[in-house]
């Protein structure tokens, strides 16, 4: 699956989060819907009637998601300018809220999804579970996009407000008049540079391990979605070879019944 179309707007991203939130919503309805609105169809009847609009909503939300990732790194871009401010903050804490509420209601279609999958019959799960491996996949990836460019977010957003705490610092000094409080303060203030510097390094450091945590996770979803598969080959081979077994035993059994009526025959006469 691939989204060629990220972050192609940045206007009105307030309203396109919350179409977001009311697709979201009604995917979410439709396909619990979907399900109980026919309490005599099997899971297989089920799937079978409803897997693709099931999976087209959770496509289209996986879209619709990392749209709004896009528009969150086009107003992030503007942290640190001239258009800085307290409006760029409220477009960028809603577009997360939009963005986290989006994600929230696609993971749990994604545990719904694999919850029916596992309720299906051997046949149908396999059918459905391939996209349901690539649709998680790519939502993982979308998520751990967002994750990163929250992170590096705040990250610019503390740098910015310590440039601005210092130039006011610095205004502040030169409005002073005496010149033993300027020294004074001057050397607070380079202390507490350094101790926020000191600072900004731990923090750099602990947001580096996040990300490398990050990294793991994401790799451990890969290898379970590559051992999903592979079992599921399995699987399917050794139904295979005792559907092969069980027609061998019935075609041994046709021959014996066979020859023992010949040899019956053979006795009599």
């Amino acid at each position: 699956m691939s989204f060629s179309d990220v972050g192609r707007n940045t206007k009105g991203s307030s309203r396109l989060g919350d179409t977001a939130v009311a697709r979201t919503q009604g995917y979410s309805s439709i396909s619990e819907h979907s399900v109980s609105a026919h309490p005599g169809y099997s899971n297989s009847n089920v799937a079978g009637s409803s897997k693709d609009v099931m999976f087209t909503q959770l496509s289209d939300g996986i879209l619709q998601y990392q749209r709004n990732v896009g528009i969150l790194q086009k107003i992030a871009s503007g942290v640190g300018s001239a258009n800085d401010g307290p409006t760029l903050q409220t477009q960028l804490n809603c577009q997360v809220d939009v963005i986290c509420q989006l994600g929230g209601r696609i993971d749990q279609q994604l545990r719904a999804q694999e919850s029916r999958i596992q309720r299906m019959s051997r046949t149908d799960a396999a059918r459905n579970r391939a996209t349901h491996v690539k649709l998680t996949r790519d939502f993982r990836r979308v998520e751990a996009t967002f994750n990163k460019l929250n992170l590096d977010l705040k990250q610019r957003r503390d740098l910015v407000e310590a440039r601005r705490a210092q130039e006011e610092d610095e205004r502040r000094f030169k409005a002073e008049a005496s010149s033993e409080e300027q020294a004074l303060r001057l050397e607070m203030r380079l202390k507490e540079d350094q101790l926020n510097e000191q600072l900004m390094r731990e923090r750099e450091a602990e947001i580096r391990e996040i990300n490398k945590g990050m990294h793991t996770v994401n790799e451990i979803y890969k290898d379970l979605a590559h051992i999903v598969q592979t079992q599921q080959e399995d699987v399917d081979k050794i139904e295979e070879m005792m559907e092969d077994a069980n027609s061998n035993a019935k075609t041994g059994l046709k021959h014996i019944e066979k020859a023992a009526s010949h040899q019956s025959q053979c006795t009599i006469s």
